[in-house]
C-alpha cells in the first residue's frame, strides 16, 4: 500500500510539475506583428527586411515596370530606418494598424517628403501597398522579400 501511495503521490507531482513549469506562449499584437512582418523583429539576423518591386497596378490596370523599376528595392529597419536602391534614406513608423507612413529623404534634390500608403495585405514573403495618387487615381504596389 505504501509503495502504491509513493508511486500516486510521485506521479501527481510530475504531471503538477509539467503543468506549472510550461513556458507561457505571448501572443503579438497585430500592430507589432505587422511591424515585424515589415522590418523584421530586432533579433539576431532579423533587423531588417529588404523588398523588391514585383508588380505595379493603376486603377486595376497592370503597368509595365522598367528594367530600373523591376530591381527597385526598399529597405526598412527594425529600428525606424528606411533607404532605397535611388539612394534615398528616411524613416518609416506604423502607429496605426494597416497604415505605413514613410518620411523619405530624396537624396538628389535634398528634399524631405512623407507619404502614407495603405498596407493592403503583408506576410513574409510579399506586400501590397495602396497609394492615392495626386490625379485621383489609386496605385497599387506589390513587392516580394528579396533577403
Amino acid at each position: 500500500m505504501y509503495i502504491k501511495s509513493t508511486i500516486l503521490s510521485v506521479t501527481i507531482f510530475l504531471i503538477l510539475g509539467t503543468i506549472l513549469s510550461c513556458a507561457k506562449t505571448d501572443i503579438t499584437p497585430p500592430l507589432q506583428f505587422q511591424k515585424q512582418l515589415l522590418a523584421g523583429t530586432g533579433s539576431y539576423q532579423n533587423t531588417q527586411h529588404v523588398w523588391q518591386l514585383d508588380s505595379t497596378k493603376i486603377d486595376g490596370t497592370n503597368i509595365t515596370l522598367t528594367t530600373s523599376q523591376k530591381n527597385y528595392k526598399k529597405t526598412f529597419t527594425f529600428d525606424g530606418g528606411y533607404s532605397d536602391s535611388d539612394n534615398n534614406t528616411g524613416k518609416w513608423e506604423i502607429t496605426i494598424l494597416n497604415k505605413l507612413k514613410q518620411t523619405i529623404i530624396y537624396q538628389s534634390i535634398s528634399k524631405q517628403d512623407s507619404t502614407v500608403y495603405d498596407i493592403i495585405s503583408i506576410n513574409a514573403a510579399q506586400m501590397n501597398l495602396s497609394l492615392k495618387l495626386s490625379n485621383g487615381q489609386t496605385a497599387i504596389y506589390s513587392f516580394k522579400i528579396s533577403n
